[in-house]
């Protein structure tokens, strides 16, 4: 819910009560200011402390995800933002969803999914996975059905020596969004049930391929689907679904197909009132809990992305 700051009047007063927005206090404290809140607890959400994150524990693996949003510029001042926040959040894999071609930061090596078919400008890609660890890209380039595979950044990353696998394989997909067929051709031209089934099969199918049926998986990204049904009062208040009824179905059968985890299930969105559309699914036995969301920002307070990022820590 929205966070108001500043001397309310008596129509924003009103206003709060009925539930529109949250009055955050005529003083404002210094540093980022919050433009989120809880609706329920009313705590100020949308910016995160400037205090270093805690690094995993011992024998846990770090994984995240994060739609960065417009593939920024390495080096350019939004570039160096994301990058310092990478480093605060201390992931060992990331999986970046909107990221540039030539992506590069301390954490790592970034490699990208194929060039996307709907624009002429090269460094735009839908998807990358990042690590500092030794990694094997398995894209296809040659894929007989290129509109699905541009979506979708393969690898196989090798683990330290006591993990509990020497290698996981890792997933980073993007799935069609409502009115995804006019940037994206090749893809069935209208219904974004057919649109989500063409391209997340095609992902399935590559996963499939390359897995060994025995070590762990790492699938995520943006699937511009969330995994909760729409609550009705979410409904009532304006809030539509993002994704389809039957892609909550679908996307959750294939999890199941791999024996995944959503980690992200319950998770929230950018806007703390609409659930996560992002998505970072690991194999049940390596799963130990949920994931945590932040809104990396500027100084300033602002956004640094219209998705919120998500982290979590799992034993692999």
């Amino acid at each position: 819910m929205s966070l108001v700051h500043g001397l309310p009047s008596v129509e924003t007063f009103e206003a709060a009560e009925r539930g529109e927005f949250v009055l955050g206090g005529c003083v404002m404290d210094p540093g980022p200011t919050p433009r989120w809140a809880c609706a329920q607890c009313e705590r100020a959400l949308g910016w995160e402390a400037e205090a270093e994150f805690a690094a995993p524990q011992v024998g846990l693996t770090r994984v995240a995800t994060w739609n960065l949003r417009l593939c920024p510029s390495p080096g350019y001042a939004r570039g160096s933002e994301v990058a310092r926040w990478q480093e605060k959040l201390a992931a060992d894999i990331w999986l970046l969803t909107e990221v540039h071609r030539d992506w590069t930061s301390e954490s790592g090596w970034t490699s990208v999914s194929p060039p996307r078919g709907g624009t002429d400008r090269d460094i735009k890609r839908w998807a990358g996975i990042q690590t500092r660890l030794p990694m094997t890209p398995l894209d296809d380039w040659s894929s007989d059905v290129p509109a699905a595979e541009e979506s979708l950044c393969l690898a196989r990353v090798e683990l330290p020596e006591g993990a509990g696998s020497t290698s996981v394989l890792v997933a980073c997909s993007v799935l069609p969004w409502r009115g995804a067929g006019k940037y994206w051709p090749g893809i069935p031209e209208k219904d974004l049930n057919a649109q989500q089934t063409f391209v997340l099969q095609h992902h399935m199918n590559r996963i499939d391929d390359a897995w060994d049926g025995e070590e762990p998986i790492l699938w995520g990204g943006d699937f511009n689907q969330e995994l909760r049904p729409l609550a009705p009062e979410r409904k009532a208040a304006g809030y539509g679904l993002a994704g389809t009824i039957a892609g909550i179905e679908r996307l959750q059968a294939a999890f199941d197909r791999f024996g995944l985890r959503p980690l992200t299930a319950s998770s929230e969105h950018l806007n703390p009132e609409a659930p996560s559309i992002d998505h970072l699914a690991v194999s049940e036995r390596v799963a130990r809990g949920n994931a945590v969301v932040h809104r990396p920002a500027y100084d300033d307070g602002t956004l640094l992305s219209d998705h919120a990022a998500y982290t979590a820590d799992v034993e692999l």
